[in-house]
């Protein structure tokens, strides 16, 4: 039975593709120079953004709710309609990323601090194979990144390098989102997918300012499709190739300190659910399980090597991945764990806010989820959502606890003493890899109710 298409239904994408950019543009435009330190500091750019989301997610929510008159049928709208829709909203936010990239200037990426830190980093490991920034050696920020940006640098200048590597990884994610979808669901799912991540005003901005946004987007992607691949029975062995892209992503992410220690205890506990003890004999997953643990081993024996001194209670110091967010734990538990609780919950509310929209768009198709929790693909869709989520929270309120400490509001691209801004600029950061996995529990649930008996083939 093929779908029937309400030919109307060409307005959805065309509606959902303008809200996107729409936001792109206002968050640019409420930028402001970008030029000029004071305008940078004061913009209302991430206060519009909030705006509206919180306009548009509350809007499009309540009228499905209230009146189911708000729902967005966006995989029943003409094929075609959305392909040419979605690429064409790809195409114009990957022209306003070539723009902010290749227009930044160096002092733009010492605005924003990482990405000028991600340029010493590189520097250092060309010329001395390891990480130097300022005369010291760090363990704050992750090797990989770094190391790929190097690679640049052996041949171009370093401004000019820096904004080629930063325009060829946002280009390759957003091919690694679309064809590991397209491989699952098909291509209009894939340029959905691709569409959704593609147009977020605070990964385009901060990637264009040299952050490691669109890396940690591939490996998160590629680590997510492996295991949801190694679900099929004739595919088990590709958990392997999620215990790699999961170390990877990790040393492209270690700022999230030994909080990954989270996703390992929930991933574990998820797989023994439905293997019970049968995962410790699962070679595929003793190998993953190696293997991650292998590239981890690595950066945190290089750590040891360089900053323990031997006693024990500096030994875990020492270790950390990201010796920034130690400290900043530490602070927020000692001195303001109130606070930092708190926080956990404000920030867990306004990033609703952040999602709101996005959970409109797919909101058809997300009806149900819960109770098909005892599934495996939709369980670990579930999993590759919250996770991020839950660890982006934690990190956040922890650091902007530590942050309201000691530094001064000029120091930053926001004010700490707004939330808000704290969301856009950071938080959102950590948060925007799980529209990807959001995306493919909507067509999973879609396929599985029989609404679209073939998300592939019916478009």
């Amino acid at each position: 039975m093929r779908l029937k298409i309400n030919h109307s239904g060409f307005l959805v994408p065309v509606m959902v593709c303008a809200y996107l950019l729409l936001c792109l543009f206002a968050f640019l435009a409420y930028q402001g120079n970008l030029n000029d330190w004071v305008a940078f500091m004061h913009s209302e750019a991430s206060m519009a953004l909030f705006g509206l989301y919180t306009i548009i997610g509350v809007a499009g929510i309540g009228a499905t709710l209230l009146f189911k008159k708000g729902e967005l049928r966006i995989l029943e709208a003409p094929g075609k309609a959305v392909n040419a829709v979605f690429l064409l909203a790809i195409i114009v936010a990957s022209i306003v990323f070539a723009w902010l990239t290749f227009s930044a200037t160096p002092e733009h990426y010492s605005w924003m601090h990482d990405g000028l830190t991600y340029q010493q980093m590189a520097q250092s490991f060309l010329t001395n194979g390891e990480f130097i920034v300022d005369g010291l050696f760090t363990h704050h920020f992750s090797p990989v990144f770094p190391m790929y940006l190097s690679l640049f640098y052996t041949f171009l200048p370093v401004h000019l390098g820096t904004q080629v590597a930063d325009f060829v990884i946002f280009a390759l994610s957003m091919v690694i989102v679309f064809f590991a979808t397209k491989s699952l669901y098909g291509v209009t799912p894939a340029l959905i997918s691709t569409g959704l991540v593609a147009t977020i005003p605070s990964f385009i901005f901060s990637t264009s300012r040299n952050y490691a946004e669109p890396m940690v987007l591939i490996l998160y992607t590629l680590t997510v499709f492996f295991i949801f691949e190694s679900l099929k029975p004739e595919k088990g062995n590709r958990i392997m190739l999620a215990g790699l892209f999961a170390g990877l992503g990790f040393l492209t992410k270690a700022s999230l300190g030994y909080f990954f220690i989270i996703t390992g205890i929930a991933g574990f506990l998820w797989r023994f659910c439905y293997m019970k003890w049968r995962v410790f004999k699962n070679k595929n997953y003793l190998i993953a399980i190696a293997v991650f643990f292998a590239l981890l081993s690595t950066w945190t024996l290089r750590n040891l090597a360089l900053f323990w001194d031997g006693s024990i209670w500096n030994l875990w110091t020492a270790a950390q991945p990201s010796a920034y967010l130690q400290e900043a734990l530490l602070y927020s538990v000692s001195n303001d764990v109130g606070g930092a609780f708190v926080q956990f919950w404000f920030f867990a509310l306004l990033s609703l806010f952040f999602l709101l929209p996005y959970l409109w768009i797919l909101s058809p198709y997300l009806n149900g989820a819960m109770k098909r929790i005892r599934n495996e693909q939709v369980s670990c869709l579930l999993l590759a959502i919250t996770l991020p989520i839950l660890i982006g929270l934690a990190m956040s309120s922890v650091d902007f606890v530590y942050e309201n400490f000691w530094m001064p509001d000029y120091w930053v691209s926001y004010y700490p003493i707004s939330q808000m801004r704290y969301l856009v600029f950071t938080i959102i950061r950590y948060l925007f890899i799980s529209i990807v996995p959001l995306s493919w529990l909507a067509y999973e649930l879609a396929n599985r109710k029989h609404e679209l008996p073939s998300i592939e083939n019916s478009l």
